[in-house]
């Protein structure tokens, strides 16, 4: 079994791929500013990576600024890079959104900017590479409610996904460990095409009493249907209606 690094290791994802690894069998190292590894300066990053077979990229800056995000993703990937081709890592694993470097999806937000960016970042180094896309986790409905408030209201943009489990996604980044360098690219999606807005109308009619929904139209392509995956993604078929009411 290999040596794994998860960056972002303490994070939602990262502690579910952290987890799936070690169960798997693997040595798995959790790193985190928490644990001393801090990849906005590289601070900690070249000690944690010597002697790992594997680099799992699970980090995550939520923000809406593009300058933020690009800023976070492009400079932590160049960071990671460099470690890893110094260390002789011999594959690297990140997360990344379905469709992200389109376009019309990169330039929708700030935040899909700075994915892309880490993309482009990835794939300049040298270090074998496997990007994991997925489409929007059911658990995104929750992060909708509170991105745009106003009081008790919020406001949530008509974007068409087909979200899937986010313990589907922790599996797939393990799969992409076992499977070892030489898939450069996979995709991941649920089993239904729902709206945004009503994804977060569900969440807080059971969970959020009182917390009003109002979908808001989205002018960009890139936000209305530009996250849905093609169809050579992989579905997983667990639906957002069972995960909300288990």
């Amino acid at each position: 079994m290999s040596r794994v690094v998860v960056l972002g290791g303490t994070g939602a994802m990262g502690a579910l791929v952290a987890g799936r690894l070690e169960a798997a069998g693997h040595e798995v190292v959790r790193a985190a500013r928490s644990t001393g590894v801090d990849v906005s300066t590289g601070a900690g990053l070249d000690a944690v990576v010597a002697g790992a077979d594997v680099v799992v990229d699970c980090l995550n800056r939520t923000t809406l600024s593009k300058a933020v995000a690009v800023g976070f993703f492009e400079g932590a990937a160049r960071r990671v890079v460099a470690a890893a081709e110094k260390a002789g890592v011999g594959h690297l694993v990140v997360l990344s959104i379905v469709n992200v470097t389109d376009p019309a999806v990169r330039r929708s937000t700030g935040y899909y900017a700075g994915k892309a960016a880490q993309e482009d970042a990835y794939r300049a180094g040298s270090v074998p590479l496997t990007v994991v896309r997925t489409t929007a986790w059911f658990t995104l409905a929750e992060t909708f409610l509170g991105q745009i408030r106003v009081g008790r209201v919020a406001l949530v943009p008509r974007m068409r996904l087909r979200p899937v489990h986010p313990d589907a996604a922790a599996a797939l980044l393990v799969d992409a460990v076992g499977r070892g360098p030489g898939t450069p690219l996979l995709e991941l999606a649920g089993p239904e095409e729902l709206d945004a807005s009503s994804m977060a109308r569900a969440v807080a009619g059971a969970r959020h009493q009182g917390v009003r929904v109002v979908g808001i139209p989205v002018p960009l392509r890139g936000l209305r249907s530009g996250l849905l995956p093609g169809p050579g993604a992989t579905v997983d078929d667990r639906t957002f209606g069972a995960w909300l009411s288990p």
